[in-house]
């Protein structure tokens, strides 16, 4: 099956945010947000600009939300256990 680069960049980058939130290093949530902005950005240049986004551009920005959005879920899912377990 083929996979598109800013798709398997954000595969990437979530797998990432696992293995960050299993050390226990996540990024801040306002680190999470500027990586999320980051893929977006490059997105909305490709979709409304008609600037034609690389391979590796998307790649890169791809795990850049990738962590960006894991970064939400593990800190969602750490404050969900938190206030059950507590």
């Amino acid at each position: 099956m083929r996979i598109c680069a800013r798709c398997l960049g954000a595969s990437i980058g979530h797998s990432v945010s696992l293995v960050l939130f299993l050390m226990g290093y996540l990024p801040s949530l306002w680190i999470a947000s500027a990586f999320i902005i980051i893929m977006m950005v490059d997105w909305s240049f490709q979709k409304y600009l008609d600037i034609e986004s690389t391979n590796f551009r998307r790649l890169f920005t791809g795990i850049a939300g990738g962590i960006g959005v894991g970064t939400i879920i593990w800190t969602a899912f750490s404050l969900v256990e938190h206030f059950i377990f507590s």
